[in-house]
């Protein structure tokens, strides 16, 4: 579930999964930890590579449309959402791994404590800042 809402597509997001555990499977050394935070690794760069490889391609499907507000705010919803996520990229590690963690894998507090070795109130304190760095560039450019 996760990998689908990274790509929004059910087709990329199989496509994904399945070049993330062939990757896996060539590559995961017995012992090497926990496999599934493991595994989230793989699948997360995997789909950082195929985000960077399709960054600048957008494609919007061509459907009938009923009412043009409707179309209006979706528009500027899935703008908000890339302004969001580029803006989630730029910022320095912990607090992209923090929030990325948090909202594309909907882990726990306690799991991405332990997936990168800190504790429970450092991705607190992490998270809430690099929110409050997120809000403050939202302003400054006009999206809240």
């Amino acid at each position: 579930m996760p990998t689908f809402s990274l790509c929004q597509n059910r087709h990329d997001a199989e496509d994904l999964v399945s070049e993330s555990f062939v990757k896996a499977f060539l590559s995961y050394k017995e012992g090497s930890g926990n496999i599934k935070n493991w595994l989230l690794v793989v699948l997360k760069n995997q789909f950082i590579n195929e985000y960077k490889k399709k960054k600048r391609i957008v494609e919007y499907p061509i459907e009938i449309i009923e009412d043009p507000y409707d179309a209006l705010k979706h528009y500027i919803k899935e703008d908000e959402k890339r302004w969001m996520y580029a803006q989630i990229y730029h910022l320095k590690e912990p607090e992209r791994s923090v929030l990325l963690l948090t909202i594309q894998f909907h882990l726990k507090d306690e799991e991405i404590a332990n997936y990168l070795h800190l504790s429970v109130s450092n991705v607190r304190l992490i998270r809430y800042r690099a929110k409050e760095k997120l809000k403050e560039l939202a302003r400054k450019e006009g999206y809240i």
